[in-house]
């Protein structure tokens, strides 16, 4: 027994011994694999490569205002450059001034001085048909001013470069005006609908500086006759001026914004539908997208670029507006308007030509509002979702945590989006709002934003403000326009639904008394298949 026990622990202990060596000679843990860089680093590194690759345009003497500064500082909005200039041609009159001293920064200090007594050509409204015309006349200060008059305007340019918001997208827009006080340093961007200056965003300028300068325009409203209210209004707005002087304030539109450095979907936790697309689209032997960025402010201005961004713009407006389906909230850009302040990202087909863009204007918290971000007519699918992915690839590079996706109205109001008004005036608000965007094609829009994830610590409210009080009829009709909303349209529309439901009852009253008198037994199911056809009959003839 000893001997068996004694052989038995000593195989025990050989087999110990060779699992110890087979311990020692096995490999060991394997290295974590690298992983693979995310879609998104790989388009930053392709736009920042096209931008080293791109010349600048500095020996052209229409390219003065462009400057040596990187792209980075640019969308970092470190500049030390003077502010470029519009580069689009117009026929519109421009504002002349001699001996005024122009600033030359847009971080500029410096306020843009007109002398006294200077002839200048101004904007006078004519009331009657909510338009302006040229007129010369001898005035101390100019107060009203077009956006063609950005060539020696640089002041508005640096009052948007420090106020602005993504509600003020009708800076770009040149049927807006621009008031601007005494000192140059506020402005008010507005446009006159039905005898209503409706003011587009906050007032921009200082908080301090709003009392001063609607006192100004109160001035100036007098003269011509002019209601006033504000769409897209920001909550701080209300806070510090609306709600203190107890003005009506209506919730219509939630901000929505993605944040570049956190975003799901170019972190890839979320939209496989979009990166697998957008990786398509820019594989050589695929898709073949080309990627491109211009900084005007950086690059100088690149005639031929722009030139097929804005035909493209205005093939894309042209099947837009040929659409049989209604539109809200549009508003027609002049892209290069303000250049100093904007980016642009393209992308061209293999063949060079481009097929879609998106143009990044900067806003005065250091965040961006995308829009237009747009595809070519007849272009392959996924362009404009690629754009997005490539504006968020370029800010993430240059730190920026904010892309607003623009204007994104409410489908209904509850009875806390309305305040200072009646309870039965709050019901009928709610009521003919509702009634009137349950016409309007604007749930895609949400269905769009939400899947990029935008980020919902960055939403914010957006009010239409009504300094008189309750809204009258004109300032209802002034609100319809500006969101481009035809209330012929929506008459039609009801007088339409109310004939049609007259009929669909006629024809259901003729069902029931047909099949009293002359049906035969059917089964359920045949019966209710028949009536149907029947019910929809009166539509068909």
């Amino acid at each position: 027994m000893t001997t068996a026990t004694e052989s038995h622990d000593a195989t025990a202990i050989l087999k110990k011994r060779s699992r110890r060596g087979r311990k020692a000679n096995a490999p060991g843990p394997v290295a974590d694999r690298p992983q693979k860089p995310l879609f998104v680093e790989d388009i930053g590194d392709a736009l920042v490569d096209h931008f080293y690759e791109t010349p600048n345009r500095n020996d052209d003497d229409d390219n003065s205002g462009a400057s040596s500064i990187s792209l980075m500082d640019h969308l970092r909005n470190n500049i030390a450059a003077p502010p470029t200039t519009s580069s689009c041609s117009s026929s519109a009159s421009f504002h002349t001034a001699s001996d005024s001293s122009v600033a030359t920064s847009v971080n500029s200090d410096e306020p843009f001085v007109i002398r006294s007594q200077v002839a200048t050509k101004i904007d006078i409204l004519e009331p009657t048909t909510d338009s302006f015309h040229a007129k010369i006349e001898v005035r101390n200060q100019d107060a009203v001013f077009k956006l063609d008059d950005f060539k020696t305007m640089t002041a508005i340019q640096q009052i948007a470069a420090q106020h602005g918001r993504v509600a003020h997208m009708g800076i770009l827009d040149h049927s807006y005006r621009f008031f601007v006080n005494k000192s140059k340093t506020a402005a008010l961007s507005f446009k006159v609908r039905n005898g209503v200056a409706v003011i587009g965003g906050d007032p921009l300028c200082n908080e301090h500086e709003i009392p001063d300068l609607l006192t100004e325009f109160t001035t100036y409203r007098q003269q011509h006759h002019l209601g006033i209210a504000f769409m897209g209004a920001s909550e701080s707005f209300l806070t510090a001026y609306a709600k203190p002087n107890k003005w009506t304030t209506i919730r219509f539109a939630t901000e929505r914004v993605l944040n570049p450095q956190t975003n799901e979907v170019i972190l890839e936790n979320s939209g496989k539908r979009i990166l697998t697309k957008s990786r398509q689209l820019t594989n050589k032997s695929k898709g073949g997208i080309t990627m491109g960025v211009y900084a005007p402010a950086v690059h100088g201005t690149n005639q031929q670029l722009q030139s097929s961004l804005i035909t493209l713009y205005d093939a894309w407006r042209a099947e837009r507006n040929g659409s049989a389906s209604p539109q809200a909230f549009i508003t027609v850009y002049d892209p290069f308007a303000i250049p100093a302040l904007m980016t642009f990202i393209y992308t061209r087909t293999p063949d060079g030509t481009v097929n879609g863009f998106a143009a990044l204007r900067r806003l005065g918290s250091g965040g961006y509002h995308v829009d237009p971000c747009i595809a070519a007519p007849g272009s392959v699918h996924g362009i404009s979702d690629l754009l997005l992915i490539m504006a968020m690839a370029l800010l993430r590079r240059a730190d920026v945590s904010s892309l607003g996706l623009g204007v994104e109205p409410l489908q209904s109001l509850t009875r806390e989006d309305v305040s200072g008004m009646p309870w039965p005036c709050k019901k009928f608000t709610r009521g003919l709002y509702g009634h009137a965007f349950h016409r309007l094609p604007i749930g895609g829009k949400k269905a769009y934003h939400d899947k990029f994830r935008p980020d919902p610590t960055q939403d914010s409210h957006l009010y239409l403000v009504f300094p008189s009080g309750i809204p009258s009829p004109r300032h209802v009709l002034a609100m319809t326009h500006m969101a481009n909303i035809s209330l012929r349209k929506i008459l039609r529309a009801d007088i339409q639904a109310f004939v049609l439901t007259r009929k669909l009852k006629a024809g259901g009253e003729v069902v029931m008394s047909l099949c009293k008198k002359e049906c035969p037994r059917q089964t359920k199911g045949e019966k209710f298949g028949e009536e149907l056809l029947v019910y929809y009959s009166p539509c068909a003839g």
